[in-house]
């Protein structure tokens, strides 16, 4: 009888770790969209601290090379110099 009940109990313990494992808030479908979303995070994060690190390198080129300054604003605001002719194309 003891052993029926002790069978009894850890088959409810059973169904409950079950349900909790395929439907509960800590599920194997919920680790799964959690993990696919940190891993698409964390590609957006290395993709932010690759343009952080270009931008930071572009603004200690403007603060201290002036022929970068003349470069970036020819290309930026397309300014040209006074005997050159700046010719624009569309795709």
């Amino acid at each position: 009888m003891i052993i029926r009940l002790i069978i009894l109990i850890l088959l409810g313990a059973n169904l409950v770790l079950a349900y909790q494992l395929y439907w509960g808030p800590s599920s194997v479908p919920v680790y799964l969209e959690n993990k696919e979303a940190y891993q698409e995070l964390n590609q957006k994060n290395q993709e932010l601290v690759e343009e952080n690190k270009r931008l930071s390198k572009e603004i200690k080129h403007l603060r201290n090379k002036k022929e970068f300054i003349k470069e970036a604003v020819r290309r930026e605001m397309g300014y040209v110099h006074e005997d050159e002719v700046l010719y624009y194309f569309s795709d």
